[in-house]
């Protein structure tokens, strides 16, 4: 589904009544601005390896830690280094839970 179709989506959702308006490339352009411009503040890697114990041990007992902290998955989806450790940590804790 494109852009375009996803705002449509949610216009009727919220205003079944009316009839479907086409959305000018204009509009979607400034709805994504706005999007980015609203999106919280992504972490530096410090701030992500002073949250990464919490973030790994929430994951290892099974609990949803990419819902809980979803700037750490971000982070981690764009970082290989903060992955790396992440990976590393993540294989540390699984291995003494088997233990």
């Amino acid at each position: 589904m494109n852009t375009k179709k996803i705002i449509q989506h949610i216009q009727h959702t919220f205003n079944p009544q009316k009839e479907k308006m086409e959305l000018k490339d204009e509009v979607v352009l400034k709805f994504l601005r706005v999007l980015e411009n609203a999106r919280e503040e992504e972490l530096s890697c410090g701030e992500m390896y002073a949250r990464l114990d919490q973030f790994v041990e929430s994951e290892v007992q099974a609990k949803d830690a990419d819902k809980i902290t979803p700037l750490i998955q971000e982070h981690l989806d764009m970082c290989p280094e903060c992955c790396e450790e992440y990976e590393a940590l993540l294989a540390i804790l699984k291995n003494t839970k088997e233990v």
